[in-house]
């Protein structure tokens, strides 16, 4: 008797597994029926050229009637814009930067005025041109 109620357990719990798989295969059938993005796109141009609608001109059509409220012609024209120009992303640029800085305290009233160019002419460093990156091609050419 008890190997007669394991069997009817085991049947039972085979049938739950068998039904899981039955579900489990019709899902994947049906995903592999499933219209790729390229069908469905090529679906829907067959279904405009079959009308006659040409999407593109009727929104056109929209951004010259002076009944529509500007921001809904400005959405339009940002909309067709898309396809046209390239929308610009955002370039992540990381680089170590190092560098000297040298301040100074000066006391003005101390100061004359040649004292003081011969002072700041004599910090001014010139690396023979490392800074050639800041100068425009033309005076480079000079």
């Amino acid at each position: 008797m008890k190997a007669e109620d394991d069997m009817k357990v085991a049947q039972k719990e085979l049938a739950k597994v068998e039904k899981a798989l039955t579900v489990k295969e019709q899902f994947l059938d049906m995903m592999s029926k499933a219209p790729t993005p390229a069908q469905q796109r090529k679906a829907l141009l067959a279904m405009f050229a079959e009308r006659g609608i040409n999407p593109i001109e009727e929104l056109m059509s929209f951004t010259a009637d002076e009944e529509v409220p500007v921001k809904e012609r400005i959405a339009i024209w940002k909309e067709l814009a898309s396809y046209t120009q390239p929308k610009l992303k955002s370039v992540d640029v990381q680089q170590n930067i190092t560098g000297e800085m040298k301040i100074m305290t000066v006391d003005y009233s101390a100061v004359t005025k040649t004292q003081l160019n011969d002072i700041v002419n004599a910090e001014v460093i010139d690396n023979d041109g490392d800074y050639d990156e800041f100068i425009s091609d033309e005076d480079k050419n000079e």
